[in-house]
């Protein structure tokens, strides 16, 4: 730990981190040099007819798809055109948050694997489904592959980071990450940058770095540059800064329409504003592009508190189905509301055994809280504080446990600190601890 706090950001811009999609991992796709078939391979090998089978249209990555699909149909035994299919498929599952060009993307990826799995390429794009797929140990070491064979591109080192992020290796991490700024300082790495920058507690650095990040992006990458900007607003959200977050959510709708990861900010800046059915209506239309168990139980909380009781319950059975891939949510849900404390701690830990950054750890703390394990929810909340991050839910969940352990001026002292980080922070919980301290 003190040696990551000495890390603190030198004029380089020293380092790191993101969660997941849109300012990824993104790796360029591939010239189209053909690369032979090995000639001990066998005769009868996969040949993406899922990915070939499907259909472009005329969107430009739709049109890089629909090439790329001619390319191996030109050479059908050439690996590197198998793995530029899987990336131009992956790119456009960012772009849509439509999990289906994920499928595609995984058959095309299956046949040049087929041919040779060692290629760097093909190690690449596999360690990145891993990581889709919360492998993250197995994406790790298949990043370290790739480093190994290609040290000089950054993109192996920031896979690397994102695995080991997600581990809550975070020294490691942030020496992957470092590897890759001093490689190629990029939309990429910044972008990690400012997301290391939050979670070490300097918001401004966060977004002064985000900034450099969308200024570096490409006009033929607007994804990557809509998912900093919605980095930015989550930043400002989290900050009680809702015009600015409005604007970021706008601004990143503005490159990418129907932008899924935009319109669950949008809506969640609108939901703050009191627009309430603005805001369901938003995260509607976000649902609609991609269901997450997250989402739906938002928004079964809004229409709760709209009067629909009957289409929220409506929301929570669609996201019951999604229990076994979001454990995680569910946990933090069941939590927030004080229920089932013991399956809350059991899906908790769940999500632990995949990942231990700090979202998973803080959950866990919220749910051993509400089960009465006071000092192990004591345990998991001091790691997933122990970067030093500044955030209002953090302080709610500690002054919630103080107040548990029967310390009324800690609880009091969180609860004070979290509504200064963000005044709009989890009303259900700040409620509840206002009430708990005296101060509703």
């Amino acid at each position: 730990m003190d040696r990551l706090r000495r890390r603190r950001l030198p004029a380089a811009l020293l380092l790191l981190l993101t969660t997941l999609p849109g300012c990824d991992s993104a790796v360029e796709p591939a010239p189209r040099e053909a690369q032979p078939l090995p000639a001990s391979s066998p005769a009868a090998l996969p040949t993406a007819a899922l990915a070939l089978g499907y259909v472009p249209g005329e969107d430009p990555t739709e049109r890089a798809i629909a090439a790329a699909q001619q390319a191996v149909r030109e050479q059908p035994d050439a690996i590197d055109r198998y793995a530029n299919l899987a990336t131009w498929l992956l790119r456009r599952a960012r772009e849509t948050s439509d999990g289906s060009y994920r499928l595609y993307a995984e058959d095309a990826l299956r046949a040049a694997r087929a041919r040779d799995e060692r290629n760097p390429q093909v190690l690449l794009l596999s360690a990145m489904v891993l990581q889709d797929q919360h492998r993250f140990r197995g994406a790790a070491a298949l990043a370290r592959e790739y480093i190994a064979l290609r040290p000089d591109d950054s993109t192996g080192s920031l896979v690397l980071g994102d695995a080991l992020l997600e581990l809550g290796e975070y020294d490691p991490a942030i020496d992957a990450y470092q590897q890759a700024m001093n490689l190629r300082p990029d939309l990429r790495s910044y972008n990690r940058a400012a997301h290391m920058r939050w979670l070490l507690g300097d918001a401004d650095d966060a977004r002064e770095i985000l900034v450099m990040a969308i200024d570096a992006g490409s006009e033929r990458d607007p994804e990557s540059r809509a998912w900093c900007f919605v980095d930015l607003g989550e930043i400002d959200l989290r900050t009680g800064d809702l015009d600015r977050a409005e604007q970021s959510a706008r601004a990143a709708l503005s490159l990418v329409p129907a932008y899924w990861p935009a319109q669950v900010l949008l809506a969640r800046v609108l939901h703050r504003r009191g627009h309430a059915d603005e805001a369901i209506a938003q995260l509607d239309a976000a649902l609609a592009h991609k269901s997450t168990a997250e989402d739906l139980l938002r928004l079964s909380d809004w229409l709760e508190q709209a009067g629909r009781s009957d289409d929220a319950k409506a929301r929570r059975t669609e996201a019951e189905a999604l229990v076994e891939a979001e454990p995680r949510a569910w946990a933090h849900w069941l939590a927030r509301h004080g229920r089932e404390p013991a399956r809350a701690v059991e899906l908790a830990q769940r999500e632990l055994a995949a990942r231990r950054n700090l979202v998973a750890l803080d959950t866990a703390a919220l749910t051993l809280l509400r089960a009465g394990r006071l000092d192990e929810a004591a345990a998991a909340l001091a790691q997933a504080r122990k970067l030093g991050t500044r955030d209002a839910e953090l302080e709610l969940h500690a002054g919630l446990l103080a107040h548990a352990r029967g310390d009324v001026a800690a609880a009091r002292a969180s609860l004070a600190s979290a509504l200064a980080l963000d005044p709009g922070v989890d009303p259900l919980l700040a409620g509840e601890l206002a009430h708990a301290v005296g101060e509703a």
